[in-house]
């Protein structure tokens, strides 16, 4: 493994590990605006896991593209952070309750 892996590593680890914190403030955003007033349970839970998938996404492309890696390989890496983050962050929406 080259450094630039490493450092790839180790910034779309800690974006990923500070996404709970991302989502905790993105719902009380969503929900002190009031845009939980007009999405039903399941869809606020969606955009809720949603944003923080985008600010992790976009910040890890930006990363990557720094060390020169291919689009390919970006799209694969990225696709793969995404499913998984925003299953993750749904499921720990749906577990605490806010269905």
């Amino acid at each position: 493994m080259d450094e630039d892996s490493i450092v790839i590593g180790v910034t779309v680890g800690a974006l990923v590990f500070l996404s709970p914190l991302m989502l905790y403030w993105t719902v009380a955003l969503l929900d002190t605006s009031g845009i939980d007033r007009y999405l039903p349970g399941a869809l606020f839970i969606a955009v809720s896991a949603l944003v923080p998938v985008l600010i992790v996404c976009s910040l890890s492309f930006f990363v990557m593209r720094h060390y020169n890696r291919p689009h390919d390989w970006i799209r694969e890496k990225l696709t793969f952070v995404a499913l998984f983050l925003f299953a993750a962050l749904f499921m720990l929406l749906s577990m605490i309750g806010f269905v």
